[in-house]
């Protein structure tokens, strides 16, 4: 029998796939199950809010991300210049898991007695180019995920049953091209008012569920139902909203309004597996020789929770600092700093001097500071936010406004640069063995105030679009100090992190 699984997917953004979820690992908790959660795509707060009603770290599970190859590019004038993999055919979708994510979804199961999955927009939704790679419904056919599909019913009655019947009979092209069938667990409506509502609603999915022998499992009210805050990036961060959560609430609205063990039938979970360990996350610190600093507090939230593995994997230990309250970073061969919010933290980063001095000092002296996003931001010379200018490290000779129009979005594949990694031998290739490759993605309102870098600065990537669109020079390195707005995937950036590594070590 297939391990027990469950991917909850909707029909559009909005319709209450995070609030499912965390109400279904809290309904799942209280029964005594071992559940581990995953969140879809590069979302860094939903998976927060997960690892906060889960207990555990939570990984991001994503298609496109997850190979450390070009991508597949619209133009052939340049594809003599691609040596480290294969690449799949324009508009033909992988079927067959990459080995990044298989090895992540692995260590999910065996720390579990069942994973569940919280997709990304709506159900088909993937990558612009129109193939259906790194959609939900991807996602589930790769890793053999049942669905529980939601259904924004506000405003709706009988139209329930068109879209219902729309999306379960749906077969786009690529689904077919990989000759496999998504599985549904069941339907639920979200945004459900009084019994009126759901008697109409009800009807309507009963017929459904007589011409494809999917039922109706939940129907999920508008009132009573928890709320989440939201702001520019997506929902609050969990480190400030989940602990208003009342975990037990959440489990008891849930059961009240799903057939939860309906549901777990339909996806074959039996019982509680005895005596297994929750070990997701694996070590948090690792015990290599080669000591990397990571950043990690309110303003330099956005780290991939496997992150520390895979350096852990490579000879490294990570040790966690705060540059909000720590004076000075720990003594590291490295220091990371991923994305985040810095610019709501803008003036106690600021008026942590002692702080900046401690960076500039290591920079100074040669050592390797890298930073994504908002950790770019930090490492630059001030921060506009809100009208007011702040002063923050001035390590890359780069200043920075944050507005409130989006400035970049979408998935990125970059193509390391002569000189990066620093102080390798083979700076811009993988250790002789083709360009160095890697993916991740882009989301931020920040924008560099300088049209170019300066003279003492050089970019450290080539990038591309999901589509294969360059994109241009991305990023600033100066001396041993890097930065890049691109967020990398650690499964799909292994052979960049191993030679930032490598540098140090040599």
């Amino acid at each position: 029998m297939a391990f027990p699984s469950l991917l909850v997917a909707s029909t559009a953004s909005g319709a209450g796939k995070t609030l499912t979820t965390l109400a279904l690992i809290c309904a799942l908790r209280a029964r005594g199950i071992n559940v581990a959660a995953a969140k879809s795509g590069p979302d860094y707060i939903d998976a927060g809010f997960h690892a906060a009603v889960a207990g555990t770290p939570v990984f991001n599970l994503d298609v496109w991300m997850s190979r450390a190859a070009r991508p597949p590019t619209r133009c052939p004038a340049d594809r003599k210049t691609v040596t480290d993999a294969p690449r799949p055919s324009r508009g033909r979708v992988i079927s067959g898991a990459p080995v990044g994510l298989g090895r992540l979804f692995s260590r999910l199961r065996a720390a579990s007695d069942m994973v569940l999955v919280e997709g990304a927009m709506g159900l088909y939704d993937g990558t612009a180019d129109g193939s259906g790679l790194a959609s939900s419904a991807h996602l589930a056919m790769l890793l053999h995920l049942p669905v529980l599909l939601l259904l924004h019913a506000g405003g709706m009655g009988q139209s329930a049953g068109a879209l219902a019947e729309g999306f379960l009979r749906h077969r786009p092209a690529w689904l077919a091209h990989c000759g496999k069938e998504l599985t549904f667990a069941g339907l639920a409506c979200t945004h459900v008012g009084g019994e009126k509502h759901k008697a109409v609603l009800r009807a309507a999915l009963n017929e459904v569920e007589a011409g494809t022998g999917v039922p109706l499992l939940g129907l999920l009210p508008r009132e009573g139902a928890p709320r989440l805050a939201s702001r520019h990036l997506g929902l609050v961060e969990a480190r400030e909203a989940a602990p208003a959560l009342d975990h037990s609430a959440l489990a008891d609205w849930m059961e009240a309004n799903c057939d939860v063990g309906a549901l777990l039938a339909r996806i074959g979970f039996i019982k509680k597996r005895p005596g297994r360990k929750r070990e997701t996350g694996a070590a948090p610190a690792g015990t290599g020789k080669i000591r990397v600093g990571i950043a990690r507090d309110a303003a330099f939230s956005f780290c991939y929770a496997d992150l520390p593995d895979l350096l852990a994997e490579f000879g490294a230990r990570s040790v966690f600092f705060s540059p909000l309250a720590d004076a000075a970073p720990p003594s590291c061969d490295a220091l990371y700093f991923p994305g985040g919010y810095p610019e709501l933290h803008a003036r106690e980063l600021a008026d942590n001097t002692a702080m900046l001095e401690a960076l500039r000092d290591m920079a100074g002296r040669g050592g390797s500071i890298y930073g994504e996003c908002g950790g770019y931001i930090y490492l630059m010379r001030s921060l506009c936010y809100d009208g007011t200018e702040y002063a923050f490290g001035g390590l890359l000779p780069l200043a920075c406004a944050v507005g409130k129009e989006r400035a970049a979005l979408g998935y990125r594949g970059v193509r390391a640069l002569a000189g990066w990694p620093p102080r390798t031998p083979d700076a811009g290739d993988a250790a002789g063995g083709g360009l160095l490759w890697a993916r991740g993605h882009e989301f931020h309102y920040g924008r560099l105030t300088e049209t170019g870098l300066p003279d003492a600065c050089a970019p450290i990537w080539r990038m591309y679009d999901s589509a294969g669109a360059d994109l241009g020079f991305e990023g600033c390195r100066k001396g041993g100090v890097a930065g890049s707005w691109v967020h990398l995937y650690p499964e799909g950036a292994r052979r960049f992190w191993k030679a930032w590594l490598r540098g140090m070590a040599g």
